[in-house]
Formats: structure tokens, C-alpha cells, sequence
């Protein structure tokens, strides 16, 4: 068969699959557009002042959905994991708002590319979950794209670096939680504690360094907590249409998104070490998705093995 055949007979992508790959680009521009106007309202507004009103007027954006479900979204039985859930994202969007103003923008946003593989670590700790040598391998070329990001004993390691894995770790940490809630837990539930949670936990810190915010300021700080909700429903949306795993590759649009916003806004141009790393981090993170999706079907078919290792 020729290559002009091969063509020809290849199936089409489905609307659907179109439609996830949509949401999954919006989802990464909108979180980008939002790190934007957190970097450049910076001047003015702490960043952990601007995560205070970013989770709050997100919060009243999401508040209207809660009305349809009634007094039943407030009826959960694992409160304590939904105040742990809380409290492990608020912190690491306080650390990931005052990293960004501490880093060129692509570099925090190759380093944070690093989240899905320290939720695979989280998993296999844990969750008790098996990861077979070629994952290990996986996630050791991830850490080493980490490294080259950094360049430790080539450059001080700073403040916002550190912010940043903070809030990798923490953002694994949440999300390994959220998966123990889904199984029991409504996702109108499950958001609405989890905002519920993080405005406290993100007022507090923001108290000791308030400003009131001009007029302008205030609009920018509702269009974040707008961007926030729109970004959440349009993950939701893509994870509707498609398998994580597909969409994953999808979401690393966001390392362009930093590279072409940290240009334009800011002036500034990724080094060969972050395109390196990040690239590195990029293939890790893609392989151990599709992986960790091969085995998960595997596992439903009649013929799978329970010793199969990835």
C-alpha cells in the first residue's frame, strides 16, 4: 500500500476529539493570559493580595452553578479531605502567583510542567500504585529536564524556584486527593469546597501585605477571577471529550503560550537550557500519560496481567 492509500484510509479526527483539543489549547491560554495580569499588576498588588481576590471572585463566578443542586452539594462524608484539598492548592497558588513574579515566565512554566510526574511519584507512595522500569526512567528524565531548567551550581538556585516546586509538589498533592474524592464525591461538591477553603487560607497571608487596589486594578483582579472559573470549566470540558492521556501532550501549549506572553509583555527570551528542559519535562511527562493509559486499558480487557509492568 502507498503512502497516498495509507493517507486516504487514515480516519479522520472526530468532531469530538476536536472539540477536547479546543478546550485543552483554551485551558492553557487562559491560565497564561491570567499570569500575565498577575505579573503585571505586581507593582502594586502582592501576589498573595491578587490569589486572595483571584479564588474569591472566582468563587462568586462558580457560586450561581451550586444553586441547582441545592443544599445537597454541601452533604459530604470526607470534610477533612476536602479541608486538605483546600488547604494544599490555596498555598500552592499563593507560592505559583509569587513565583511568576520572581521568574521569567516560561521558565515557571516549564518547571510546573513537572506536576503531572510528581503526582505519578504521589501515587506510587501513596496510593501503593506500580510503576515498572520504563516509567522510573521516565520520571528520572523529567527530573533531569528539572535540573536543566535550574542549572544548579551553574546559577543560584532562587526563591522563585523554590516557590515553584512548592507548588508542583503541593499541586500533586491536591490533585491525588481530588482523585480519592471522585470516586464519592460530585464535582459541583468537590469545587465548591475547594473553593470554599482556599479564600481563607489564601486571606490570611494576603492581610500583612494589603493594598487597596485602584479601580482598574479591581477589573483586572475580576477578569483573574473570571479566568480562573473559565479555565476550570474548559479543563472539565476537555477531560468530558477525551482521555487524559490524549489530551496531555495538548496541554504543554502552555510552555509556548509562557514563551510567546514572557516576549511580548515582558521582553523576555527563553535561554537554549529552558527549551532543553522544558522539551525534556515535555517527553517525560507524555510518555509516562500514555503509558499509565495503555496499562489502565489493559487492565479492563480480559487478557491483561496484573504482573504487567510499565
Amino acid at each position: 500500500m502507498n503512502t497516498e492509500t495509507r493517507l486516504a484510509n487514515r480516519p479522520l479526527p472526530s468532531p469530538a476529539g476536536m472539540l477536547a483539543v479546543f478546550y485543552a489549547v483554551l485551558f492553557s491560554a487562559l491560565l497564561a493570559v491570567l499570569w500575565v495580569i498577575v505579573r503585571k499588576i505586581a507593582n502594586h498588588v502582592h501576589p498573595m493580595e491578587t490569589t486572595f481576590f483571584g479564588v474569591f471572585f472566582g468563587f462568586l463566578v462558580f457560586l450561581p452553578t451550586t444553586f441547582r443542586h441545592g443544599a445537597a452539594v454541601f452533604h459530604t462524608k470526607r470534610l477533612g479531605a476536602h479541608l486538605a484539598r483546600g488547604l494544599c492548592n490555596g498555598v500552592a497558588i499563593l507560592a505559583w502567583f509569587t513565583a511568576l513574579t520572581l521568574l521569567p515566565l516560561v521558565d515557571a512554566t516549564a518547571l510546573n510542567l513537572m506536576t503531572p510526574l510528581a503526582v505519578t511519584v504521589g501515587a506510587i507512595f501513596f496510593l501503593g500504585e506500580h510503576v515498572g522500569p520504563r516509567r522510573w526512567l521516565a520520571l528520572a528524565f523529567g527530573a533531569l529536564g528539572a535540573i536543566v531548567v535550574m542549572r544548579p551550581g551553574f546559577q543560584d538556585i532562587s526563591l522563585g524556584v523554590w516557590l515553584a516546586l512548592l507548588t508542583v509538589v503541593l499541586s500533586a498533592f491536591q490533585r491525588l486527593i481530588a482523585k480519592s474524592l471522585a470516586g464519592t464525591e460530585g464535582n459541583a461538591t468537590s469545587v465548591l469546597y475547594l473553593m470554599g477553603v482556599m479564600a481563607p487560607v489564601c486571606l490570611v497571608p494576603a492581610m500583612f501585605v494589603w493594598v487597596w487596589p485602584t479601580p482598574t486594578e479591581y477589573i483586572l483582579l475580576i477578569v483573574i477571577g473570571i479566568l480562573l472559573s473559565a479555565a476550570h470549566f474548559s479543563l472539565m470540558k476537555s477531560l468530558q471529550l477525551a482521555d487524559i492521556s490524549a489530551l496531555e501532550p495538548v496541554n504543554f501549549t502552555r510552555l509556548i503560550w509562557g514563551a510567546l506572553f514572557g516576549y511580548i509583555f515582558f521582553s523576555e527570551v527563553p535561554d537554549t537550557w529552558t527549551i532543553i528542559g522544558g522539551g525534556m519535562i515535555i517527553l517525560a511527562t507524555t510518555y509516562v500519560a500514555r503509558r499509565e493509559a495503555s496499562l489502565g486499558a489493559a487492565s479492563r480487557t480480559p487478557l491483561s496481567s496484573d504482573n504487567e509492568a510499565g
